[in-house]
């Protein structure tokens, strides 16, 4: 449906005492409270006196009797008009009344002293000034009902407008739900409505969609981030402005935070469904005079909004548990026989036909992360499903039908290769530095190791293939090997160790390089760093060269290597028993 900006009438609703000062109060004289002029007139109220009768024909104005009872308590927004009567030999009852005003969110106060008061009393009239009271005097010949009636008029066209406006975004709102429409065609009916700039974000302030321009670099920032930094998301006046906005249930007025990029004010509004926080709307350059539209607007939009995200997490939540129920029984081998799997995958839209690979991310020890930061366990929940959400983004940037699915601090998803998978591996590399980007990215605390499985064909291969990087995956976290990206064929060598347990592994090291390293401690020497050159390299020329040393200094340390174990490195299988137990003190850091 093709959005029409609603138009504002030529006067804004619901007037300030400013306005009424240049129209309607025209012959008044403001004699205190010149900085609570911005206040917003709601009604007018009069107090009593006895030669002031409404006349036939004039709109109906409440009339407050105050004949008995002085001690009026002012509504928010009242205009209040007085003769001073019923105060008129109390002072302190005159003092009082200005304070009753501002206590009540009064708009302000219309005094005529002559003939009760005469004058103002200085002490009402500093009071007023002291708490930004508007206080004006008229002439004895103006009429209370002169001056209401044409303030009442205003008051209620304003009402009218405010409800026809509010029907009007109504309306628009409600045909984008009933016409299917999602979530970026309710945010850019938003923003065209109010000719400003806004975001919707998730709960997790995961960005859903924008529309509308604007310089404040925090919203270009999350535009590029997809979502509010963290450094922002959880500064402590930001999280004391959120706790406000859940609260309150609607929209707030959020002041500029330069330091965080914020540089102009915005206002934010909770998405609520069931008492649960869906997400958040953020406005920027909203039309000043015309406030409470946006507000109105807003909150029409937080509603519709509200209903589209929990039809969408519904239909995800389905589509999302039939897709991981599907790979699950591929994963465990329960999918009963070729012709059921090709079924369901058909039914989820996943090809079979080709080579397929696994992938599986592990978060790089997740317990002592856990441990270390004492997080609660809803914290930890959260994070394994923003997590997930993070990885499944980026998978389905390359794999858009790819099957992926969360299994505590890990992400297993079925990537279809194709017919086509002579660069597979150069895909899969690439696909494993954006997912650990994308994590490095979030600065959730933690690094996250990628591996992948060879080609395989599906059903048939998925569970082996799963056992195969499963196993990579122990041995990577086994050897401490964190932020790794790598695949089940060239794990190589890590791979038949992994299988070896970690004494004999320590014994093989020790008994092989164990006089070196004592030599090295002792003298402080570098004669296992020489060998390791020199076994990597196959060539002490090479290998002098990566030391940084003459050729002659090399041959002596290889004399010592040579005098001090008593082997022969020119023999092949000293050589390989030498390199094997390199590899195995690199892994554990010995």
């Amino acid at each position: 449906m093709a959005t029409k900006r609603v138009e504002a009438d030529v006067e804004a609703p619901r007037p300030t005492v400013r306005e009424a000062m240049r129209s309607v109060l025209s012959a008044a004289k403001l004699v205190a409270g010149a900085d609570g002029l911005d206040r917003q007139v709601e009604w007018v109220r009069l107090m009593e006196t006895p030669e002031v009768q409404p006349r036939a024909g004039d709109r109906q104005v409440e009339w407050v009797r105050l004949m008995e009872t002085p001690e009026v308590q002012p509504r928010a927004g009242d205009l209040m008009f007085t003769s001073g009567f019923p105060i008129k030999d109390d002072l302190d009852a005159q003092i009082r009344l200005v304070g009753r005003i501002a206590e009540g969110g009064g708009a302000g106060l219309v005094v005529r002293p002559l003939p009760y008061l005469r004058k103002l009393p200085p002490e009402m009239v500093s009071e007023a000034d002291r708490l930004q009271v508007p206080l004006f005097t008229i002439p004895s010949d103006v009429q209370f009902v002169d001056l209401m009636s044409p303030l009442l008029e205003r008051i209620i066209n304003a009402e009218h407008w405010r409800l026809k406006r509010s029907m009007e975004i109504h309306r628009r709102f409600t045909e984008l739900v009933l016409d299917g429409k999602g979530v970026n065609e309710i945010c850019r009916t938003l923003a065209d409505l109010l000719e400003s700039a806004v975001s919707v974000e998730d709960a997790s302030f995961h960005l859903l969609a924008h529309a509308g321009g604007s310089a404040d670099p925090h919203r270009k920032e999350t535009i590029l981030r997809q979502g509010t930094p963290h450094r922002v998301l959880f500064d402590p006046q930001i999280q004391r402005i959120l706790r406000e906005v859940e609260a309150k249930r609607g929209p707030v007025k959020v002041p500029a935070f330069p330091h965080l990029g914020m540089s102009r004010e915005r206002l934010i509004a909770p998405i609520f469904a069931a008492n649960q926080v869906l997400g958040y709307i953020s406005v920027l350059d909203h039309p000043p005079q015309n406030e409470e539209l946006a507000f109105m607007a807003i909150e029409q939009a937080a509603l519709v909004l509200a209903l589209s995200i929990a039809k969408e997490r519904e239909l995800s939540e389905v589509e999302g548990r039939v897709r991981g129920e599907f790979l699950e029984d591929l994963l465990h081998g329960t999918y009963g026989d070729d012709a059921a799997a090709q079924r369901r995958a058909r039914h989820v839209g996943y090809p079979m036909h080709g080579a397929h690979i696994v992938l599986l991310v592990d978060i790089d020890d997740f317990r002592g992360f856990a441990r270390a930061r004492q997080i609660s366990e809803d914290a930890i929940q959260a994070l394994k499903r923003e997590f997930l959400r993070r990885v499944t983004a980026v998978v389905r940037m390359s794999y858009q039908r790819a099957l992926v699915q969360g299994r505590s601090d890990q992400v297993v998803a079925l990537l279809p290769l194709g017919t086509e998978t002579g660069d597979y591996q150069a895909r899969s590399h690439a696909l494993g530095l954006q997912v650990q980007q994308a994590v490095t990215e979030w600065k959730p605390g933690f690094s996250v190791s990628v591996g992948f499985s060879a080609p395989i064909e599906a059903p048939a291969g998925v569970e082996g293939a799963l056992r195969e990087v499963t196993s990579v995956m122990e041995s990577l976290a086994r050897f401490k090997r964190w932020s790794q990206v790598i695949a089940v064929p060239e794990l190589g060598l890590t791979g038949l160790l992994a299988a070896v347990s970690d004494e004999r592994l320590v014994d093989y090291s020790q008994r092989h390089l164990g006089p070196l390293i004592e030599h090295d401690r002792a003298r402080k020497g570098a004669l296992v760093a020489t060998l390791r050159a020199y076994l990597e390299t196959g060539e002490q020329q090479h290998a002098a060269q990566r030391l940084r040393v003459h050729p002659n200094t090399l041959r002596y340390r290889l004399d010592r290597i040579r005098e001090i174990t008593g082997l022969d490195l020119e023999n092949p299988e000293t050589r390989l028993n030498l390199a094997v137990a390199m590899r195995v003190q690199s892994l554990l850091g010995l």
